[in-house]
């Protein structure tokens, strides 16, 4: 039986398409990302973990997705918080689902120098779950 990690990475499938070592790339860094954040406790009560889903979408799907969730109805144990104009935090008790975009000027740069993937993902959402991590008063990563 394997247990869900406390922490998910998703890809936009129009990314998964432009870049060929995307999966194989978040495969590896959300093992990373994961430890990290068990080496900084952030699952210290395991009746009460928190859970964080971690959505990395174009600049279009972004959009799609913050017109959707800023849209509907809001319920009262949901906060949603714009990090920055690329990031959307979308938090509930102890799970947050946040949609973070590469930007049209991030994607260029990374099309045009495809060995800065791995990198530029790994400090895009380290940052990111510094964020997330203010959020729940969480250590930082």
């Amino acid at each position: 039986m394997t247990e869900q990690l406390p922490l998910t990475i998703h890809i936009s499938a129009d990314l998964l398409a432009q870049f060929s070592k995307l999966n194989s790339v978040i495969n590896k860094l959300e093992a990373q990302l994961n430890f990290h954040t068990l080496t900084a406790n952030w699952y210290g009560d395991e009746e009460d973990i928190l859970t964080i889903e971690l959505y990395v979408e174009s600049p279009e799907s972004f959009d799609e997705r913050k017109e959707t969730i800023t849209s509907t109805n809001q319920q009262d144990d949901v906060q949603v918080d714009f990090f920055s104009d690329d990031v959307l935090n979308y938090a509930k008790t102890r799970h947050s689902v946040c949609y973070i975009a590469l930007t049209q000027s991030e994607l260029s740069l990374l099309q045009e120098k495809p060995s800065l993937l791995a990198d530029f993902l790994r400090i895009k959402l380290s940052k990111v779950l510094n964020l997330i991590a203010d959020h729940y008063q969480l250590p930082t990563i």
